[in-house]
C-alpha cells in the first residue's frame, strides 16, 4: 500500500466517523447514516465499536447529544398522546386536571380512615393499622408519605391535610 493510498483512506475514515458521530448526534439509525454515506450498515456499526473501543470522547459526545433529541422527542410525543388531549379537554371543562380529580376521590374514598387518623394520639400507629393494599393506594395517590417498616415516618401528606380541611 502507497503512502498517498494510505493518507487518502485515513481521510476517507476521519470523514467519515464525523458523518457517523452527526447522524448519532441526531438519533439517525444506523442504516439511514449508511445510506448517506453510500456504505453498508455493517461498516458504520463496525466503526461505531472500534468507536466504543478506543473510548472516543466524540462518540461519547454524540451519544449525550442523542439523548437530548430522544427526550425532546418523547415530549413531543407525550403533548400528542390521547392521554394528554383527554386532560386538556377535562381540564377546560372542568378547571380541574384528570389527576387532580383522581386525588379528590381518593380523598372522599378513604375520608373516614383519614380522619380517624387525624384524631389519633399517634397518627404513624393508626396508619399502620390500616391494611396494606389501603396504605400503599393512598402512597401512590400521594395521601400518605413514609417508608415502610419505620413506624416514625408515616404521615398525612400537606396537600391531603388541605384537601381534607376544605372538603371537611
Amino acid at each position: 500500500m502507497t503512502l498517498s493510498r494510505l493518507i487518502c483512506s485515513e481521510t476517507d475514515l476521519q470523514n467519515r466517523l464525523l458523518v457517523i458521530l452527526e447522524g448519532i448526534s441526531q438519533d439517525l439509525k444506523d442504516s439511514d447514516i449508511a445510506a448517506q454515506l453510500g456504505v453498508d450498515r455493517w461498516l458504520i456499526q463496525k466503526d461505531v465499536r472500534l468507536m466504543q473501543y478506543n473510548r472516543d470522547p466524540r462518540l461519547k459526545q454524540a451519544e449525550s447529544s442523542r439523548e437530548v433529541v430522544r427526550s425532546e422527542k418523547m415530549m413531543h410525543l407525550a403533548e400528542d398522546t390521547i392521554h394528554a388531549k383527554q386532560n386538556e379537554m377535562f381540564l377546560h371543562m372542568t378547571g380541574i386536571s384528570l389527576e387532580e380529580r383522581s386525588f379528590r376521590n381518593m380523598i372522599d374514598f378513604y375520608k373516614a380512615n383519614l380522619v380517624k387518623i387525624t384524631k389519633a394520639e399517634d397518627p404513624s400507629t393508626a396508619i399502620m393499622v390500616l391494611p396494606k393494599r389501603d396504605r400503599m393506594t393512598m402512597v401512590n395517590n400521594g395521601i400518605l408519605s413514609g417508608r415502610r417498616g419505620s413506624l416514625a415516618t408515616w404521615r398525612i401528606t400537606k396537600r391531603a391535610r388541605e384537601y381534607l380541611a376544605i372538603a371537611h
